[in-house]
């Protein structure tokens, strides 16, 4: 299929197939894990300099859960503090295309999405969207992946494909700084400059500094200096309005430190200075965050995995692990389910041992983010990893090629971090909660990175491997994964049969189609249908790749993306195809000229494989040799950790 080449959908196309950032085959780091400049919390540093729009760092894997906070709603206070701090952490799922999954999703992430601080007024990247909500599955469907007859099914986060973006040049040291939001980071806070008001204020002092240039010795010292008062007061009180004392914050005492300002990068870098690092320094002191790569894995159903970038030597850290605790962890992933005599679900407010009502029925599972968690046998703390590329890293028992450490850097506070007692690990910072994966060989580059997970885990797996072939379990309908292929692959892709060609879903009730929908409303048509009536026509616009993103959340939540239904196609696989689709937000309306590209399957709530009953659940092991004594809070003879 041909694509007419603007440039929206070149990023798009792009964005499907993207498995890694510009520079993949360098030998220099590109980003490095090091402590913030703005306080004692974790921060992302450019190793290179990037351009604007140019992806940072690997494509990462998203960890959903779901329904977390429902599912632990009948928990005691402490309890339900201790889950705020682990949620505190993640991302929302309408970031990556995870919403869909259940009513309340949240996203566990590693690497730079995870490690970057966030400051509202030096904003230099953003989670890139279409990187995640396009991206396509070939390579790992055309491995031999059977979604249908695998027991890996269910097992492996689908969602990947997560990167960042710069939305500004950033310098080579400098730290990456990301939105969260307008409110999360307090842009309207009119105390504190935000990213506009350095850059209006940056261009403002570019001015004011040419206009003294010129004028300064001509009328004299005084006059330069009443003139630069007037300036700074009374025309920033009637310009910035409200924000007048934020940016006049940024402004010097006199004059003559304008051209200073200029000189040293802008406003911001002469409020934090600190903020540019040294490479060299990095190199020394900070984790490099690139290292890997995501690759299919060449063990049997699992998915993917994570292939070297470059060379490792044996001690060599492949990969930093901050870690995230979450506190009560298993019973905090349980899904408790209530079920009448028909199998429908019944809800109750009541915890489990007060609900007793005929002919209802319990049955618990467990999410599938206890996979990706570190666990002891002795504590009650799951521990989730957010290093760049972890989660793709599989079991390789005794053919591991790493293992786990404490962190040897002086600015991360682990040997402290290892007396806190249980109940207070989900208040500590990540900074002070790093593993250090290190190569135990020589690795070379292009190699699967493997750790070995322990014996409870291996055991585990068997077990399932052989209850999943003794029952011969298969799975009729197809995901959204498998039909986004269909119709996205980048060999031979299909085109969408209009809706009415073949009834709602496309035959499939467990998906949906999903549009991202932008149209012009300037631009409107009007159609008149068969009962004499008109219906409103608007043509599809792209997503301009660079949106404002700074004074909403349109940066971290797909505010254009929702159902939709197919109601006309056009065009070929030459010129490429165009389709009239109904928003299902505003069905009064048509909208036309959307490109493929612009159309997904999503998984229906509670549908993907995720949710799977028979998936495979178990936790990594949490190594005893360096596991703290201080977290052992479960006694001897405590139940079998399987069969919680």
């Amino acid at each position: 299929m041909v694509i007419h080449a603007n440039r929206y959908l070149i990023l798009l196309v792009a964005a499907a197939g993207l498995t890694a950032g510009k520079g993949d085959e360098s030998e220099q780091c590109s980003v490095y894990l090091a402590e913030s400049s703005t306080d004692h919390v974790l921060g992302s540093f450019a190793g290179k300099s990037f351009h604007r729009d140019e992806l940072i760092g690997s494509s990462d894997a998203v960890v959903q859960a779901f329904d977390l906070r429902y599912h632990n709603r009948n928990e005691d206070k402490k309890h339900a503090v201790m889950l705020e701090n682990f949620l505190s952490t993640c991302w929302s799922a309408d970031s990556n295309g995870g919403g869909n999954e259940a009513e309340d999703v949240i996203s566990a992430v590693g690497g730079p999405c995870f490690s970057s601080a966030g400051h509202v007024g030096m904003i230099n990247a953003v989670i890139y969207q279409p990187a995640t909500l396009l991206k396509t599955d070939t390579d790992l469907l055309a491995s031999g992946y059977d979604e249908t007859t695998s027991p890996g099914r269910g097992a492996f986060t689908l969602h990947h494909n997560l990167t960042l973006i710069a939305v500004d040049k950033i310098t080579a040291g400098s730290e990456i700084f990301l939105d969260f939001g307008a409110e999360y980071s307090g842009y309207e806070d009119t105390s504190k400059a935000n990213i506009d008001d350095y850059r209006k204020m940056d261009e403002a002092i570019e001015k004011m500094l040419a206009f003294f240039n010129k004028h300064a010795e001509n009328i004299g010292e005084k006059a330069a200096d009443e003139v630069y008062q007037f300036m700074k007061n009374d025309v920033l009180d009637l310009t910035a309005e409200a924000r007048a004392p934020a940016a006049r914050s940024l402004l010097p005492p006199t004059y003559h430190g304008l051209q200073e300002i200029i000189d040293k990068g802008g406003s911001a870098l002469v409020t934090y200075p600190s903020v540019v690092k040294d490479v060299d320094w990095l190199k020394n002191n900070a984790y490099c965050q690139d290292n890997l790569v995501v690759g299919v894995s060449e063990i049997e159903h699992a998915g993917r995995g994570a292939f070297t970038k470059r060379d490792m030597k044996k001690g060599e850290v492949v990969a930093p692990m901050p870690l995230v605790a979450l506190n009560y962890g298993r019973k905090a992933l349980a899904i408790e389910q209530y079920l009448n005599e028909a199998g429908e679900e019944v809800d109750s407010d009541d915890s489990s041992e007060d609900f007793d009502e005929d002919g209802v029925t319990k049955k618990v599972k467990t999410q599938q983010m206890l996979n990706y968690m570190l666990e002891h046998p002795k504590s009650s703390v799951l521990f989730f990893p957010a290093g760049p590329l972890v989660p793709y890293i599989n079991h390789g028992g005794q053919e591991a090629n790493v293992k786990m450490i404490w962190s040897t850097k002086p600015w991360s506070h682990v040997k402290a971090t290892q007396s806190v007692p249980v109940e207070e690990l989900s208040g500590v910072g990540s900074v002070d909660f790093i593993l250090e994966l290190v190569a135990t060989r020589p690795i070379k580059k292009g190699e699967e990175i493997l750790l070995d997970y322990g014996e409870s885990w291996a055991k585990a797996w068997k077990k399932h491997t052989d209850e999943w072939k003794k029952n011969k379990n298969k799975v009729t309908l197809p995901s959204a994964m498998v039909l986004n292929e269909k119709y996205h692959s980048t060999n031979n892709a299909e085109p969408f049969p209009p809706s009415s060609e073949d009834g709602s879903g496309f035959g499939n009730e467990n998906v949906a189609l999903q549009c991202l929908l932008l149209y012009d409303e300037d631009k409107v048509e009007r159609r008149r249908n068969e009962d004499g009536t008109r219906t409103k026509v608007y043509p599809w616009i792209p997503h301009p790749a660079n949106a404002n993103r700074l004074k909403t959340d349109s940066a971290i939540r797909s505010i254009n993306r929702g159902g939709c239904r197919i109601v006309e196609r056009s065009g070929d696989d030459t010129s490429g195809y165009r389709y009239v689709v109904q928003p299902e937000s505003n069905p009064d309306i048509l909208v036309k000229n959307v490109p493929q590209s612009a159309i997904r399957f999503v998984d229906l709530p509670y549908k993907s494989p995720h949710h799977d009953e028979t998936a495979f659940r178990h936790p990594i092991g949490f190594p005893d040799t360096i596991f703290p004594a201080a977290w052992k809070d479960l006694p001897d003879g405590h139940e079998d950790r399987d069969e919680l």
